[in-house]
């Protein structure tokens, strides 16, 4: 007579799960190749916002000054924290100021120390078809904030010519 015992059909060979010490290092070497390829985009990525970033900042704030001033009915300029407009600006509009900018690390501007006033019309009395570039290095991107003698500031893509 033929039996077999419960016992020897429940005990099942050990399997082991999880992932093994190549197949790990195999992932790891992909995810650093993968890395290496877009980090210098990624880079360039950050280079290009940071100048997006600080034309816009500087486009606002002249919005801004040319608003002051016709609200106030008074005088707006821009006066420079440090040497040029990297180490950041301030805005005063009748000694007071109502407006300000941190320094913007890593970027260029040209002209550096432009002189910025508005009249309390909002035309330009100081400054009028200057023209900025706002840059960084490691990239090309540039981008173009132009003051005409109406006061309005156009931004664009690309270097001031």
């Amino acid at each position: 007579m033929n039996t077999t015992t419960v016992s020897g059909h429940l005990k099942a060979p050990a399997r082991a799960t999880g992932f093994s010490l190549i197949e790990l290092m195999v992932v790891v070497a992909i995810l650093g190749i993968v890395a290496a390829i877009g980090y210098p985009s990624f880079q360039e990525l950050l280079a290009s916002q940071r100048v997006r970033a600080a034309s816009s900042a500087l486009y606002d704030s002249m919005l801004v000054a040319r608003s002051e001033a016709l609200k106030s009915n008074a005088t707006a300029s821009f006066a420079l924290t440090g040497s040029d407009l990297a180490k950041g600006w301030t805005i005063q509009v009748g000694g007071q100021a109502v407006h300000s900018q941190s320094a913007l690390a890593g970027l260029s501007f040209s002209p550096a120390n432009p002189t910025i006033v508005f009249g309390a019309t909002g035309r330009l009395t100081s400054g009028a078809n200057t023209a900025i570039t706002v840059s960084t290095s490691g990239t090309n991107v540039k981008r173009c904030i132009r003051l005409d003698t109406t006061g309005r500031p156009r931004l664009t893509e690309g270097a001031c010519s």
